[in-house]
């Protein structure tokens, strides 16, 4: 189940990569961070390997909430 898709569009739009969290089958409070990049209409799905709570996850930033360090080096590395 996607829970939030955050689009990134070049000018000619052959690429789009977009982020995404997905729930954890086996704890439905923890989400892990995808992104889907498309290249020429091919798709390839990475797992970023990065996990946030369901509670601090803005879903339409598509980006961690607070100003903690923890949450500043997340979006960093999400943008």
């Amino acid at each position: 189940m996607f829970n939030q898709k955050k689009f990134i569009l070049l000018k000619n739009s052959t690429l789009v990569a977009l982020i995404f969290t997905r729930d954890i089958s086996y704890n439905p409070e923890k989400l892990t961070i995808y992104t889907r990049v498309t290249v020429y209409g091919r798709r390839a799905e990475i797992s970023l390997k990065s996990f946030t709570s369901v509670n601090v996850w803005d879903v339409s930033k598509g980006r961690v909430i607070g100003t903690m360090q923890k949450a500043r080096l997340l979006n960093s590395y999400l943008a």
